[in-house]
């Protein structure tokens, strides 16, 4: 047998190597090192073991250039071997210097490949190099992508490891193959001088017709260094190396499309193409760029220097390899377990950072290669724990059930009856090796605190909310949600038919909400109806930065969850207080993390996504948007910090105005919308108060028997939150923003009590924190059962608010006249029913008096003021009249006489009445009825005046004909006449009149004229445009990086 030992500057593990070599219980005949140009202590450890004393380890070393790959440094070797000794043997055994095979692994590969003759390629199972119960690979096998696969399967239990298994390949290091078959296949392909050289080689094994196996009872511990990064790819420094994962990447696909059938070849070898770009991108967006050139060089690396069509000629057999490869079922349920293990490191993460961590083994030691090297006799020979009884036995453990955890660890241990592995104190920081079994997997997804929270508040929110469940919520303030296609028409028009026509901007709350997975409706109804479990589990997140046990926190962002006014909100359709609600622990929570965070910490994600959070609840709530930023600016002056710092705080404020735009110009020109909120009018009395003191009575609980400084936040925020309330209350707006603002830095506050290091002082004792467990389960349950009772009823309800019938809604979009519906909020919208959003454009000055005179004079029935009323609103372009009841209707109708006609009920039974009147979007006025439009009279109250001709534009861009006719004409769009409105007649521009003392008049000569009529926009195009690469720019730089070291 020959055994070839490729050495690369691998000075710290080849001692380790040398020895495990020695202490084989077979050795092998003949053993040859080569060292490929290694630049540390390598050659100098090669020569000490060549020399006499040393045992005759090595029988020869032989030195190649540094930029010799592995397969071509074997080659080498095994010449050299056939040169010197004729006949080196029947089988290779190939190591690197960063392998430790365990005494036996060599007998057990012999063995292995007696009882199956068959086999021309073994290998063992490779084990951590530190710990090593710890399996890191066992065979090796590909996906249709290229992707290296270890052959772990999360599965398998780790005593699976017992029988000797066909796998595709092996990896190079410790695999033992039949120097016929190397000679037959010409070795590994040197195309590839490092990375997936061992799988090419194994599955063209193979395919010529032998077996490759992985033996599980041979083991060898291997540090992976090039995997790892420990060391330099010197032997692809070309492109795309010396990238690790450039290189990793273009020979997995390499060794893929080489060996994939011809069929297989054709398709792949796009999809593969197509795969990386893809996936270079996406590394782009989340700028990890290292990553994206690895990609982008792997596809070009497969266009230029695969050297494909060589290879695939090279490749002989036939054999079908199908069943060796990776699935994607496979590579499914090992993500699924990767998720499942990523939550279990957090939950230990979370533990050990509160000084709780699980119990870990000392079965596994490693020994320094000095040790290992020194021969120990007697007793000192014996394992930890020997003599104390029958030898333990330790499992193999696999990574897919072995979680590792970085935690900070005690700096001095605690008394302990147990031996320790160490005489010595642990470091300041550690690695912890969690087994995980089926109970802690249990325990640790099904049974977890933020698992049962969830769980249990969206059952009661399911059965709170019941009699409403659906996905077209409307209702006190929510009026319906329109279509995704309709949200973003509303959003980007520079006019919206509401009022009578406005150019005001939309409110940004539409496009978050036309953002939001599965369309706006399923946004609202997952807000309104999801309120309670979603703000839980917010707060839960948002207090993961604290030192408080996991089932301390559920219970306080449950308790955070089922807030009195929240629910309320809910009732009465509030989603402006339910996105503050939901949003404001995060957006705090992110700008607490921004002033606290470190030079090392990655600033810019965590300011980017803070900003979006402030962006988000200044759409909804302008209100909680001003204490944001408020307390964003106190905390910058308490907190000393650098320069990141201050570029954070400058993100958190500007970058959500920059989201909002050109909403915050109208804020600012109409500060009265900050503290109403979003939403329509709705009436409604205030919250109450008292069942809201619990969140007082529990904060001053905690700042009296726990008192620290971390409360400080809480109570900012609960100052601010205060006056925000004072100024809320004084111009008798809902104050339910400001509560729960105020109710989160109570919350903060209580949280701050219960964190693990504060003095205990009298809440330590047995008797206060029993007292305090059973006030918070009460509580609990209290606020539980209010807020089923509060959720029973409310005017919020599924269905879709009401309707008109089929065709009167088909006419309304066919037309584009108006809607006027009357009764305590008076609303006119074009083309539709009333829709979210609406109420909050701004109309113009003249529209909100106008509508009240209409609403008022349609409700008191008067004769002339109901045929006033009625012909200025079908000037204005009403077709239909929804009245608030059969009574009012009758009484208009009695008025009105033919000026109105019954139309079909709407679908809440409220009755309708159709116009009579010469009208549309447009009417053309003769030149006596014109005279009298812009002198400020009265529209005629006739169903067909003389003098005035309908004609339907389309609104706010009109391009129309006129014919010839007399002078003094005048064409009136059913729009409001506000400042940004441009008319040009026979391609000059003229300006606008008002008709009838609100309307769009546009003067015509007597002669036949191309009338064209537009609303400015260049101003808000800009901003919608800055808005876009805004939202672009957050958008790529909340995407977190990378840890460091991950």
């Amino acid at each position: 047998m020959l055994c070839v030992l490729v050495c690369h500057d691998g000075d710290q593990w080849l001692s380790t190597a040398l020895s495990a070599l020695r202490r084989q219980r077979i050795r092998p005949r003949h053993v040859i090192a080569v060292d490929t140009g290694s630049t540390d202590r390598t050659p100098a450890v090669l020569k000490k073991a060549l020399l006499a004393e040393a045992g005759d380890l090595l029988d020869g070393v032989l030195t190649l250039p540094r930029g010799t790959g592995f397969g071509a440094a074997v080659r080498v070797a095994v010449e050299h071997a056939v040169d010197r000794w004729g006949d080196p043997g029947r089988w290779l055994w190939l190591l690197h210097d960063d392998s430790a095979p365990e005494p036996d692994c060599l007998a057990a590969l012999l063995t292995a490949a007696e009882v199956s003759p068959s086999a021309a390629v073994l290998g063992p199972l490779c084990l951590d190099w530190v710990d090593s119960r710890l399996v890191v690979e066992a065979g090796l096998s590909t996906d249709s992508s290229g992707h290296r696969q270890t052959g772990l399967s999360s599965a398998e239990h780790s005593a699976s490891f017992q029988q000797s298994t066909e796998v595709l390949a092996v990896s190079s290091a410790g695999s033992l193959i039949k120097r016929e078959v190397w000679h037959s296949l010409g070795g590994y392909d040197e195309a590839m001088p490092l990375l997936r050289d061992d799988l090419d080689f194994g599955w063209r094994v193979n395919r010529a017709g032998h077996l490759v196996l992985c033996v599980p009872v041979a083991r060898m511990r291997h540090a992976r260094a090039a995997t790892k990064g420990a060391r330099r790819l010197d032997a692809a420094m070309a492109r795309p190396g010396p990238s690790f994962r450039g290189v990793d990447r273009a020979h997995g696909m390499r060794t893929f499309l080489v060996n994939c059938s011809g069929f297989s070849f054709f398709i792949g070898l796009p999809r593969l193409l197509f795969l990386s770009l893809l996936r270079a991108l996406g590394f782009l967006l989340l700028r990890r760029f290292a990553d994206a050139h690895a990609e982008a060089g792997a596809a070009r690396y497969l266009l230029t220097r695969g050297r494909l069509r060589e290879g695939r000629r090279a490749r002989r057999g036939s054999a079908v390899v199908r069943g060796l490869f990776t699935s994607r079922l496979t590579r499914f349920r090992n993500a699924l377990h990767a998720g499942a293990a990523f939550l279990i490191r957090r939950r230990v993460e979370a533990d050990a950072a509160l000084g709780r961590l699980p119990a870990t083994d000392a079965g596994s030691t490693w020994l320094e290669p000095s040790e290992v090297d020194s021969r120990s006799f007697g007793p000192d020979a014996l394992p930890a724990g020997a003599a104390r009884g029958r030898p333990r036995v330790a499992g193999l453990r696999r990574p897919p059930v072995v979680v590792p955890v970085d935690a900070d660890l005690p700096g001095a241990p605690r008394p302990t009856p147990r031996p320790r592995p160490s005489p010595g104190p642990r470091a300041a920081s550690g690695m912890v090796l969690v087994e995980v079994d089926q109970s802690r997997v249990l325990r640790s997804l099904l049974l977890a605190p933020p698992v049962l929270l969830v769980l249990g508040l969206s059952l009661v929110a399911v059965i709170s909310n019941w009699s409403r469940l659906g996905l077209d919520l409307a209702g006190g303030r929510l009026l319906p949600v329109g279509s995704l296609g309709s949200v973003w028409s509303t959003y980007l028009a520079s006019w919206h038919p509401v009022s009578g026509g406005t150019a005001a901007p939309a409110p940004a709350a539409l496009a978050f909400l036309g953002l939001m997975p599965g369309g706006p409706s399923f946004a609202v109804a997952l807000l309104l109806l999801g309120d309670i479990p979603l703000a839980a589990l917010s707060a839960y997140i948002a207090s993961r930065g604290m030192r408080v046990r996991r089932s301390v926190r559920a219970v306080v962002a449950a308790l955070y969850g089922l807030l009195p006014v929240s629910t309320t909100a809910v009732a009465e359709g509030r989603l402006d207080v339910v996105v503050v609600h939901v949003v404001t622990p995060l957006v705090f929570a992110g700008v607490y993390a921004v002033l606290r965070a470190s030079s090392t910490h990655a600033w810019l994600p965590m300011a980017s996504g803070t900003a979006i959070g402030v962006a988000v609840l200044g759409a909804f709530s302008p209100l909680t948007h001003v204490l944001v930023i408020v307390g964003a600016l106190a905390g910058f002056v308490a907190v000393s910090g650098g320069a990141r710092r201050i570029a954070a705080l400058f993100a958190i404020v500007l970058l959500p105005m920059a989201l909002l735009l050109p909403w915050p110009a109208v804020l600012l020109q109409h500060p009265e919308m900050v503290l109403n909120g979003l939403g329509a009018a709705f009436e409604s009395p205030p919250p109450d108060l008292i069942v809201c003191s619990v969140f007082v009575a529990a904060a001053f609980a905690a700042a009296v028997l726990r008192p620290n400084a971390s409360m400080l936040p809480g109570l900012l925020v609960l100052v601010l939150a205060v006056g925000a309330l004072a100024a809320v209350t004084a111009v008798g707006a809902w104050p339910g923003a400001p509560l729960v603002v105020a109710a989160w830095g109570l919350v903060w506050v209580v949280l701050a009590g219960c964190q693990r290091g504060v003095a205990p002082g009298v809440a330590g004792q047995a008797r206060v924190r029993r007292a305090v467990s059973v006030a918070g389960v009460v509580t609990l349950v209290s606020l539980g059962v209010a807020g089923f009772l509060d959720l029973r009823g409310g005017p919020l309800r599924a269905g879709g608010g009401p309707a008109l019938s089929q065709s009167l809604t088909a006419e309304l979009a066919r037309t584009g006249r108006s809607v006027l519906v009357v009764g305590p909020s008076v609303r006119q919208v074009a083309g539709r029913m009333p829709a979210f959003g609406d109420d909050d454009l701004v109309p113009t000055v003249s529209s909100p008096a106008r509508l009240r005179r209409w609403n008022s004079s349609l409700l008191d029935g008067a004769p002339p003021a109901v045929k006033v009323a009625l012909a200025q609103a079908a000037s204005s372009g009403v077709s239909f009249v929804v009245l608030p009841s059969a009574e009012a209707s009758s009484r208009v109708r009695d008025a009105a006489g033919e000026l109105v006609s019954v139309a079909p009920p709407a679908s809440d039974g409220r009755p309708v009445l159709r116009l009579r009147f010469a009208a549309d979007t447009g009417v053309l006025l003769a030149p006596d009825v014109a005279r009298r439009a812009r002198t400020g009279g009265e529209p005629p109250a006739e169903p067909a005046a003389a003098g005035v001709s309908p004609v339907n534009l389309s609104l706010p861009d009109v391009a129309v004909r006129v014919s010839a006719g007399g002078e003094g004409r005048v064409l009136v769009l059913a729009a409001e006449d506000e400042p940004g409105w441009r008319v040009w007649v026979d391609g000059v521009q003229v300006p606008v009149v008002r008709a009838w003392g609100h309307l769009v008049g546009v003067p015509l000569p007597s002669s036949a004229a191309e009338v064209r009529v537009e609303v400015e926009s260049t101003l808000r195009d800009f901003l919608l445009l800055g808005q876009a690469a805004a939202g672009l720019f957050t958008l790529l730089t909340a995407v977190p990086s990378r840890r460091r070291g991950a």
